[in-house]
């Protein structure tokens, strides 16, 4: 029996849910650049490992960058809370379906309390869909599995 290329595609840790954030990408500062370039996006997917998000142009950029998330408040009225972390880029793929470029960011690090931040903001989701009777309430539904939305690497 042979292995599938597909088997072996995904290197996540964990799951991803289906959350749209705001976020600011900011490059490293080098000699030839007067300021440190930033890319405002949102994000597709994410999880507690890393998330992606689809873009009109390819912003890929070999080493780490910083990842500052924009959370969702969490109850109306309450202060926007913001999760920054330092995250490498680990693909970036040109979607005919989406008719743009899907780039994916790896977690390395968090600063301050934001790993906690971003585990609550995701359950809050997951909460959030469960409740409102327009998603399936069924367990694991908005989870995205490993596997599910990265595209195979092809080297």
């Amino acid at each position: 029996m042979e292995t599938s290329q597909w088997e072996d595609a995904d290197r996540r840790e964990g799951p991803r849910v289906r959350l749209k954030l705001r976020l600011v990408m900011i490059y490293p500062q080098r000699e030839d650049r007067p300021a440190r370039p930033m890319f405002h996006g949102k994000t597709q997917d994410v999880g507690m490992s890393g998330l992606s998000m689809s873009v009109d142009y390819n912003v890929f950029q070999e080493g780490e960058v910083t990842v500052v998330l924009a959370l969702p408040p969490a109850s109306a009225g309450s202060a926007r809370k913001v999760v920054t972390a330092t995250a490498e880029m680990s693909y970036a793929i040109h979607s005919s379906k989406l008719d743009a470029f899907k780039i994916g960011l790896t977690f390395r690090e968090f600063r301050g309390d934001g790993k906690e931040r971003l585990e609550a903001a995701l359950r809050q989701a997951l909460n959030a869909q469960d409740s409102n009777g327009t998603k399936d309430t069924s367990p694991g539904a908005g989870v995205i599995p490993p596997g599910d939305s990265q595209q195979p690497r092809w080297w």
